[in-house]
């Protein structure tokens, strides 16, 4: 029997914190749940976004955070001054990303039918 090759495809995309996808579908929405609820540096992978020795060796990118490095907390579960400085930065840039995003493609107003 012949052998067939094995493709794997392995993303080099860090995701979007907000909605997990490499690119945004409705960028409007995670720029709103970007801004909306304190960021920090994700848990299991302290904010660096790479996989740790215990991942599947085909992952690159932590599984919990997509690669982002930042996770998600509840108001009141982490104040300022224990956000660090890179994700901050790295919040930042997503926030950046996704309103040039927003400015460049508005949302379509509905016509309204009567």
């Amino acid at each position: 029997m012949p052998s067939t090759p094995l493709r794997v495809h392995v993303s080099r995309q860090r995701a979007c914190p907000a909605c997990g996808d490499a690119k945004c579908s409705n960028p409007a929405q995670c720029l709103y749940f970007l801004t909306s609820r304190p960021w920090g540096d994700c848990v299991k992978c302290a904010g660096s976004g790479w996989a740790g020795e215990d991942s599947n060796p085909l992952e690159i990118f932590c599984r919990y955070c997509l690669g982002s490095g930042l996770d998600e907390y509840g108001p009141g579960a982490i104040t300022p001054d224990e956000i660090s400085d890179v994700a901050r930065m790295r919040h930042a840039a997503h926030v950046a990303r996704l309103t040039a995003l927003v400015t460049q493609f508005p949302a379509r107003r509905l016509a309204v039918t009567a």
